[in-house]
């Protein structure tokens, strides 16, 4: 992180890698239930709201989704169903088809997570999607690793 700091080339992206990045820190925050992982998160959301302020239509579905999944990591789950749904329309709307497969399978995973049946019409979506995209590697794998 320290040489991502001196790096001004970090900037072209947009709050791509801290959207990635605040993806990953919600996994590991999940996963270990080590509180250190939810601050970062938390770290990244903060500036991805800052870009989306000046890119709307490049960040404001990456900036859904990490809103998204921030809610549910706190158990504010109608929250983060009406984000979810947001993050995918409005990918949709600017053209992100390999985000919104993303925030597909994120809230197929948030229904699998909350024992609801409406996970395997999120996953079918997102496999669509990534197909759309040309990643049929990454349909194939979300295919044979779908949790039912």
């Amino acid at each position: 992180q320290e040489v991502e700091k001196t790096m001004s080339r970090r900037l072209i992206y947009y709050g791509m890698v801290d959207f990635y990045d605040g993806l990953v820190f919600l996994a590991m925050a999940r996963k270990t239930n080590d509180i250190k992982w939810a601050l970062k998160a938390g770290k990244a959301l903060s500036k991805l709201e800052s870009f989306a302020q000046n890119g709307k239509a490049n960040c404001e579905h990456k900036l859904l989704l990490l809103q998204a999944e921030m809610k549910s990591f706190l158990g504010e789950n109608d929250d983060a169903f009406g984000k979810y749904e947001s993050a995918i329309a409005v990918a949709g709307e600017n053209g992100f088809i390999h985000e919104q497969a993303i925030a597909n399978e994120r809230t197929g995973d948030f229904f699998v997570r909350n024992g609801d049946s409406r996970a395997s019409q999120y996953y079918g979506k997102s496999n669509t999607l990534y197909l759309q995209w040309g990643a049929q590697c990454k349909a194939d794998h979300l295919c044979k690793n779908l949790p039912f």
